[in-house]
Protein backbone atom coordinates (compact mmCIF):
# COMPACT_ATOMS: atom_id res chain seq x y z
CA UNK A 1 0.00 0.00 0.00
CA UNK A 2 1.23 3.57 -0.55
CA UNK A 3 1.77 5.91 1.56
CA UNK A 4 -0.08 9.23 1.46
CA UNK A 5 1.90 11.72 0.21
CA UNK A 6 0.16 14.90 1.44
CA UNK A 7 1.44 15.33 4.77
CA UNK A 8 5.11 15.42 3.63
CA UNK A 9 4.56 17.67 0.76
CA UNK A 10 1.91 20.11 2.56
CA UNK A 11 4.76 20.14 5.27
CA UNK A 12 7.43 21.38 2.81
CA UNK A 13 5.17 23.69 1.65
CA UNK A 14 4.37 25.14 4.42
CA UNK A 15 7.62 25.32 5.42
CA UNK A 16 8.45 27.63 2.50
CA UNK A 17 5.07 29.43 3.02
CA UNK A 18 7.25 30.44 7.00
CA UNK A 19 10.56 31.14 5.08
CA UNK A 20 8.68 33.23 2.48
CA UNK A 21 7.38 35.26 5.25
CA UNK A 22 10.23 36.16 6.99
CA UNK A 23 13.23 36.22 4.40
CA UNK A 24 11.48 36.82 1.14
CA UNK A 25 12.60 35.65 -1.65
CA UNK A 26 14.44 32.37 -3.14
CA UNK A 27 18.02 33.50 -3.25
CA UNK A 28 18.43 32.32 -6.95
CA UNK A 29 21.52 34.21 -7.41
CA UNK A 30 23.15 32.09 -5.22
CA UNK A 31 22.98 28.63 -7.25
CA UNK A 32 24.48 30.44 -10.14
CA UNK A 33 26.55 28.11 -12.36
CA UNK A 34 28.48 25.95 -11.85
CA UNK A 35 26.03 25.28 -8.50
CA UNK A 36 23.42 24.78 -10.15
CA UNK A 37 24.62 21.99 -12.22
CA UNK A 38 26.62 20.12 -9.63
CA UNK A 39 23.18 20.49 -7.27
CA UNK A 40 21.09 19.43 -10.27
CA UNK A 41 23.30 16.13 -10.92
CA UNK A 42 23.15 15.69 -7.08
CA UNK A 43 19.42 15.79 -7.04
CA UNK A 44 18.51 13.43 -9.92
CA UNK A 45 21.76 10.76 -8.69
CA UNK A 46 19.36 10.69 -5.24
CA UNK A 47 15.92 9.86 -6.70
CA UNK A 48 17.96 7.45 -8.66
CA UNK A 49 19.62 5.73 -5.74
CA UNK A 50 16.13 5.52 -3.84
CA UNK A 51 14.54 4.12 -6.96
CA UNK A 52 17.40 1.61 -7.66
CA UNK A 53 17.07 -2.10 -6.71
CA UNK A 54 15.26 -3.02 -3.19
CA UNK A 55 15.16 0.46 -2.52
CA UNK A 56 12.64 0.69 -4.98
CA UNK A 57 10.44 -0.63 -2.47
CA UNK A 58 10.65 2.18 0.34
CA UNK A 59 8.41 4.20 1.34
CA UNK A 60 10.21 7.68 -0.37
CA UNK A 61 10.24 5.79 -3.30
CA UNK A 62 6.72 4.71 -3.34
CA UNK A 63 5.20 8.29 -2.39
CA UNK A 64 7.46 9.77 -4.98
CA UNK A 65 5.82 7.63 -8.11
CA UNK A 66 2.37 7.09 -6.60
CA UNK A 67 -0.28 8.53 -8.44
CA UNK A 68 -1.48 11.12 -5.54
CA UNK A 69 1.71 12.70 -5.88
CA UNK A 70 0.64 13.18 -9.56
CA UNK A 71 -1.95 14.37 -8.79
CA UNK A 72 -0.90 16.58 -5.62
CA UNK A 73 2.21 18.17 -7.78
CA UNK A 74 -0.24 19.47 -10.57
CA UNK A 75 -2.58 20.54 -8.16
CA UNK A 76 0.00 22.86 -6.41
CA UNK A 77 1.19 23.89 -9.60
CA UNK A 78 -2.04 24.94 -11.40
CA UNK A 79 -2.47 26.54 -8.21
CA UNK A 80 0.71 28.69 -8.54
CA UNK A 81 0.15 29.67 -12.32
CA UNK A 82 -3.24 31.00 -11.23
CA UNK A 83 -1.90 32.96 -8.91
CA UNK A 84 0.66 34.32 -11.37
CA UNK A 85 -2.05 35.06 -13.51
CA UNK A 86 -4.20 36.68 -11.18
CA UNK A 87 -1.47 38.86 -9.61
CA UNK A 88 0.63 41.62 -10.85
CA UNK A 89 3.45 40.38 -11.12
CA UNK A 90 6.30 43.02 -10.06
CA UNK A 91 10.03 43.19 -10.53
CA UNK A 92 12.04 42.33 -6.99
CA UNK A 93 12.21 45.75 -5.66
CA UNK A 94 8.88 46.49 -6.31
CA UNK A 95 7.68 43.33 -4.84
CA UNK A 96 9.28 44.10 -1.48
CA UNK A 97 7.64 47.15 -1.26
CA UNK A 98 3.74 45.56 -1.06
CA UNK A 99 2.89 45.68 2.18
CA UNK A 100 -0.02 42.99 3.76
CA UNK A 101 0.21 39.23 3.87
CA UNK A 102 0.15 38.69 0.29
CA UNK A 103 2.82 40.88 -0.26
CA UNK A 104 4.99 39.05 2.48
CA UNK A 105 4.24 35.55 0.63
CA UNK A 106 5.30 36.63 -2.81
CA UNK A 107 2.26 36.78 -4.49
CA UNK A 108 3.58 39.80 -6.75
CA UNK A 109 6.31 38.25 -7.76
CA UNK A 110 5.55 34.55 -7.50
CA UNK A 111 8.24 32.83 -9.39
CA UNK A 112 10.62 33.93 -7.25
CA UNK A 113 9.25 32.38 -4.14
CA UNK A 114 10.18 30.18 -2.04
CA UNK A 115 6.72 28.38 -2.12
CA UNK A 116 6.60 28.06 -5.92
CA UNK A 117 10.01 26.97 -5.58
CA UNK A 118 8.83 23.63 -3.32
CA UNK A 119 5.93 23.05 -5.55
CA UNK A 120 8.33 22.76 -8.78
CA UNK A 121 10.77 21.39 -6.50
CA UNK A 122 7.73 18.74 -5.48
CA UNK A 123 6.55 18.08 -9.29
CA UNK A 124 10.04 17.60 -10.99
CA UNK A 125 10.88 15.15 -8.24
CA UNK A 126 8.11 13.44 -9.07
CA UNK A 127 8.10 13.60 -13.23
CA UNK A 128 12.33 12.84 -13.02
CA UNK A 129 10.88 9.91 -10.47
CA UNK A 130 8.20 8.14 -12.89
CA UNK A 131 10.32 8.77 -16.12
CA UNK A 132 13.35 7.03 -14.48
CA UNK A 133 11.17 3.96 -13.41
CA UNK A 134 9.55 3.77 -16.23
CA UNK A 135 12.48 3.77 -18.69
CA UNK A 136 13.86 0.80 -16.67
CA UNK A 137 10.62 -1.14 -16.48
CA UNK A 138 9.00 -0.95 -19.71
CA UNK A 139 10.39 -3.05 -22.38
CA UNK A 140 8.07 -1.74 -25.52
CA UNK A 141 8.07 1.28 -27.05
CA UNK A 142 9.76 2.73 -24.43
CA UNK A 143 10.69 5.90 -26.65
CA UNK A 144 7.06 7.21 -26.71
CA UNK A 145 7.31 7.07 -22.81
CA UNK A 146 10.78 8.53 -22.40
CA UNK A 147 9.72 11.54 -24.62
CA UNK A 148 6.77 12.65 -23.48
CA UNK A 149 7.74 12.17 -19.70
CA UNK A 150 11.51 13.39 -19.99
CA UNK A 151 10.57 16.28 -22.59
CA UNK A 152 7.73 17.55 -19.81
CA UNK A 153 10.84 17.63 -17.31
CA UNK A 154 13.64 18.65 -19.13
CA UNK A 155 11.55 21.83 -20.43
CA UNK A 156 10.35 22.57 -16.54
CA UNK A 157 13.82 21.83 -15.16
CA UNK A 158 15.57 23.96 -17.77
CA UNK A 159 13.95 26.45 -16.43
CA UNK A 160 13.78 26.13 -12.95
CA UNK A 161 17.73 25.25 -12.81
CA UNK A 162 18.02 28.08 -15.25
CA UNK A 163 16.29 31.13 -13.16
CA UNK A 164 20.01 31.40 -11.12
CA UNK A 165 21.64 32.44 -14.63
CA UNK A 166 19.00 34.49 -16.08
CA UNK A 167 20.20 38.33 -16.20
CA UNK A 168 17.61 41.27 -17.87
CA UNK A 169 18.98 44.40 -17.99
CA UNK A 170 18.43 47.87 -19.53
CA UNK A 171 20.98 50.11 -21.06
CA UNK A 172 20.27 53.41 -22.78
CA UNK A 173 22.43 53.80 -25.98
CA UNK A 174 23.38 57.22 -27.25
CA UNK A 175 24.51 58.73 -30.76
CA UNK A 176 27.26 60.73 -29.51
CA UNK A 177 28.80 57.86 -26.90
CA UNK A 178 29.82 54.30 -26.25
CA UNK A 179 27.84 52.77 -23.19
CA UNK A 180 28.20 48.87 -21.55
CA UNK A 181 26.71 50.13 -18.22
CA UNK A 182 23.26 48.09 -17.82
CA UNK A 183 20.79 48.19 -15.10
CA UNK A 184 18.95 44.86 -13.59
CA UNK A 185 15.39 44.64 -12.81
CA UNK A 186 16.58 43.59 -9.18
CA UNK A 187 18.05 47.76 -9.78
CA UNK A 188 22.31 46.90 -9.73
CA UNK A 189 24.51 47.98 -12.13
CA UNK A 190 25.26 45.39 -14.89
CA UNK A 191 28.33 46.42 -17.21
CA UNK A 192 28.72 44.50 -20.70
CA UNK A 193 31.59 42.97 -22.49
CA UNK A 194 30.57 45.16 -25.05
CA UNK A 195 30.43 48.53 -25.92
CA UNK A 196 26.93 49.95 -28.32
CA UNK A 197 26.41 52.96 -30.16
CA UNK A 198 23.73 54.87 -31.83
CA UNK A 199 24.13 55.49 -34.91
CA UNK A 200 20.58 55.54 -36.67
CA UNK A 201 17.21 55.93 -35.81
CA UNK A 202 13.80 55.99 -37.75
CA UNK A 203 10.40 55.73 -36.43
CA UNK A 204 6.81 55.86 -38.31
CA UNK A 205 4.38 57.86 -36.44
CA UNK A 206 -0.14 57.01 -36.93
CA UNK A 207 -1.43 60.38 -37.62
CA UNK A 208 -2.58 60.96 -33.96
CA UNK A 209 1.36 60.95 -32.80
CA UNK A 210 1.29 57.21 -31.80
CA UNK A 211 4.71 55.74 -33.00
CA UNK A 212 3.90 52.55 -35.40
CA UNK A 213 7.10 51.00 -35.29
CA UNK A 214 11.30 51.99 -34.88
CA UNK A 215 13.92 50.65 -36.35
CA UNK A 216 17.43 51.80 -34.83
CA UNK A 217 21.03 50.46 -35.89
CA UNK A 218 23.49 50.04 -33.42
CA UNK A 219 26.84 49.53 -33.53
CA UNK A 220 28.47 46.65 -31.31
CA UNK A 221 32.13 46.44 -30.14
CA UNK A 222 33.44 43.79 -28.30
CA UNK A 223 35.30 45.14 -25.61
CA UNK A 224 38.19 42.30 -25.48
CA UNK A 225 38.98 41.43 -29.65
CA UNK A 226 38.05 45.28 -30.70
CA UNK A 227 35.63 43.92 -33.49
CA UNK A 228 32.71 45.98 -34.19
CA UNK A 229 29.48 45.19 -36.01
CA UNK A 230 26.45 46.98 -36.96
CA UNK A 231 22.77 45.43 -36.18
CA UNK A 232 19.47 46.36 -36.91
CA UNK A 233 16.55 46.57 -33.93
CA UNK A 234 13.27 46.36 -34.34
CA UNK A 235 10.39 46.12 -31.64
CA UNK A 236 9.25 42.50 -31.19
CA UNK A 237 12.20 41.27 -33.18
CA UNK A 238 15.22 40.24 -30.78
CA UNK A 239 19.08 39.95 -31.96
CA UNK A 240 20.91 37.13 -30.87
CA UNK A 241 24.13 38.26 -30.54
CA UNK A 242 25.89 35.30 -28.74
CA UNK A 243 24.54 32.17 -26.91
CA UNK A 244 21.76 32.70 -24.87
CA UNK A 245 21.69 36.57 -25.40
CA UNK A 246 19.27 38.47 -27.14
CA UNK A 247 19.01 42.32 -27.31
CA UNK A 248 15.43 43.72 -27.33
CA UNK A 249 14.77 47.43 -28.65
CA UNK A 250 11.75 48.53 -25.79
CA UNK A 251 11.93 52.42 -26.53
CA UNK A 252 13.42 55.41 -27.17
CA UNK A 253 13.74 59.08 -26.49
CA UNK A 254 10.31 60.61 -27.13
CA UNK A 255 10.97 63.80 -25.58
CA UNK A 256 12.94 65.71 -28.62
CA UNK A 257 12.16 65.90 -32.34
CA UNK A 258 15.34 63.37 -32.86
CA UNK A 259 15.64 61.12 -30.58
CA UNK A 260 18.80 60.98 -29.09
CA UNK A 261 18.88 57.45 -27.29
CA UNK A 262 17.27 54.34 -27.38
CA UNK A 263 16.58 52.07 -24.87
CA UNK A 264 17.94 48.30 -25.27
CA UNK A 265 16.76 45.28 -22.99
CA UNK A 266 19.37 42.66 -22.51
CA UNK A 267 18.04 38.90 -21.91
CA UNK A 268 20.85 36.66 -21.39
CA UNK A 269 18.84 33.14 -20.86
CA UNK A 270 21.20 30.20 -21.79
CA UNK A 271 19.43 27.59 -20.42
CA UNK A 272 16.79 28.49 -23.25
CA UNK A 273 17.85 25.64 -25.88
CA UNK A 274 17.01 22.95 -22.71
CA UNK A 275 14.06 24.13 -22.34
CA UNK A 276 13.56 24.21 -26.00
CA UNK A 277 14.77 20.52 -26.40
CA UNK A 278 12.30 19.58 -23.95
CA UNK A 279 9.41 20.88 -25.73
CA UNK A 280 10.50 19.76 -28.99
CA UNK A 281 11.02 16.23 -26.84
CA UNK A 282 7.28 16.61 -25.45
CA UNK A 283 5.57 17.19 -29.02
CA UNK A 284 7.35 14.36 -30.72
CA UNK A 285 6.03 12.05 -28.07
CA UNK A 286 2.63 13.31 -28.52
CA UNK A 287 3.35 12.19 -32.20
CA UNK A 288 4.13 8.75 -31.11
CA UNK A 289 1.14 8.77 -29.26
CA UNK A 290 -1.24 9.91 -31.91
CA UNK A 291 0.64 7.79 -34.93
CA UNK A 292 1.14 4.56 -32.81
CA UNK A 293 -2.12 4.46 -30.60
CA UNK A 294 -1.98 3.85 -26.93
CA UNK A 295 0.63 2.28 -24.95
CA UNK A 296 0.14 -1.22 -23.75
CA UNK A 297 1.15 -2.79 -20.37
CA UNK A 298 3.94 -4.83 -20.63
Amino acid sequence: MTKNPYPISLFLIMAAAIIQYFAGNFPFHFFEFPLNIILGIIWIYSIYILLRGNNSKGNISRILVSPKTTAFSLFMFVCGTLIIGLFPQLSAIDAENKEGILGRLGFYNFMSSWIFVSVLFILLSHLAAITIKGFRTRKNKRWRFLLNHAGVWLALFGGFMGSSDIITARIPVFFDKENNEALTMEGKHFYLDYDMQLTDFDADYYQNGIPKSYVANVKISDRQSGESSLISLEVNHPYEYKFGEDIYLVSYDTRSIKPQYCILQIVRQPWKYVQLIGIIMTIAGAVGMFIGGPQKQS
